[in-house]
């Protein structure tokens, strides 16, 4: 019944985008096609959330295109990068909308949320625009039979499984499950327990709480009286964050895990101390001993002199990737680029060979993961493989020094 609710909503949601488009997508398509190959520059538009200061995604997307520009470019263009900042979710599709509209734009990279993405990837798609999401993680986003839409960040579907395995590695018996109802955060607290019964582990409780949710004292007083060994929260930051310091001062003192949406310091920096020992799956590994990606981190503490996040690093990818893609186009008309990008296998990436489907999504993907230290993550020693379920690691009152490069 969630999912028919789900897809009735973003239907609408179709209409509703369809109902206010003002220019015809044949006279836009043919006008983009004609203004992006006589350009000057490759333009492309980066919408971003204005209120996430801790998501490093456009000092990414930055770093990729000053190193495409030191190299001359596209065939001697420069990449341009304009970026709008939205305020909220309704000012996100109204720029959704602004950017689709400039035929100056060969490209869009962004948004945050699943939320978000879905709807605007409308926008773009009738507008013949590609949209590259190196954040949004629902599988809806790629499932619609889009054209111009590609998913440079694993999916929901795909970590819920790893994520079910890692817990079980890790030894437990009786899952809790809590999810904010969002979206992706349902998807992935549905894909967590289904797999996790697809391997014999029951869920002992599952309940939810609303993204704008202020009190969590009724929800983690109910958690209290259940017998679980381990809690999963399929949420978005911030209220994610409140709700696990909520739990901790009530009293929850099993293991927490969540999924890669609140892979990011500002889990620490609002749950503070009660988030100590969180694990999180995350796509880049920091400390992967491959050049690409220890270039890459080079590089970007030498620009920003500090290390570089999940986002920014699906950011670099989306960057470079786009520039491969228009590369063997010969082209920056996304048209032409869009259908090159499907047939992309095991590009090089900072977190991975990226491979895409015809859906536009991730294939073979991995997920290492990493626990809450204090206030640095910390890498498992063997990520997605933990052989010894008696590994202590991630203890709430761990105060192990953390194993992180300078």
């Amino acid at each position: 019944m969630a999912k028919i609710i789900q897809l009735a909503v973003l239907s609408l949601l179709v209409l509703l985008v369809l109902i206010f488009f003002d220019k015809s997508y044949d006279d836009v398509k043919s006008q983009r096609s004609k203004v992006v190959n006589k350009s000057d520059t490759v333009n492309i538009a980066v919408v971003w959330d204005k209120e996430v200061k801790d998501f490093l995604l456009m000092e990414g997307v930055t770093l990729a295109a000053d190193e495409i520009n030191e190299k001359k470019g596209l065939f001697g263009r420069k990449i341009k990068i304009k970026v709008f900042y939205s305020k909220n979710n309704a000012d996100e599709l109204k720029l959704a909308k602004e950017v689709a509209q400039d035929t100056s734009f060969a490209a869009v990279i962004g948004h945050r949320s699943s939320a978000n993405a879905i709807p605007a990837s409308i926008i773009y798609e009738y507008y013949g625009l590609l949209f590259l999401s190196p954040s949004a993680s629902s599988s809806n986003l790629t499932n619609h039979g889009f054209g111009y839409t590609f998913s440079t960040i694993p999916s929901d579907s795909y970590v819920s499984v790893e994520i079910a395995a890692f817990m079980k590695a890790q030894g437990h018996k009786k899952i809790a499950i809590v999810d904010d109802r969002s979206l992706s955060g349902k998807e992935i607290a549905d894909g967590v327990m289904e797999s996790l019964a697809d391997m014999g582990l029951p869920t002992t409780v599952r309940r939810h709480y609303s993204p704008g949710q202020i009190d969590f004292k009724p929800l983690c007083a109910e958690l209290t009286k259940h017998e679980f060994d381990a809690l999963f929260v399929g949420g978005h930051l911030p209220a994610a964050a409140e709700f696990i310091r909520e739990a901790r001062n009530m009293g929850v003192k099993q293991r927490v895990y969540g999924g890669n949406s609140i892979d990011s310091r500002t889990l620490e920096r609002i749950a503070g101390n009660a988030a100590n020992g969180t694990v999180v799956p995350t796509s880049f590994n920091l400390d992967l001993d491959n050049p690409v990606t220890l270039e890459f981190v080079k590089n970007f503490k030498k620009k920003y002199r500090k290390p570089p996040d999940t986002r920014a690093a699906h950011g670099y990818d989306s960057m470079k990737i786009l520039f491969e893609a228009m590369k063997k186009s010969k082209t920056a008309d996304p048209s032409v680029v869009a259908s090159n990008m499907r047939f992309i296998k095991n590009f090089p990436g900072v977190t991975g060979n990226y491979t895409f489907n015809l859906s536009g999504e991730m294939e073979d993907t991995k997920s290492y993961f990493k626990y809450l230290n204090q206030t640095r993550f910390v890498y498992f020693d063997a990520p997605n493989e933990a052989e010894d379920e008696t590994r202590d690691e991630p203890k709430v009152e761990s105060k192990v020094e953390p194993k992180v490069k300078n």
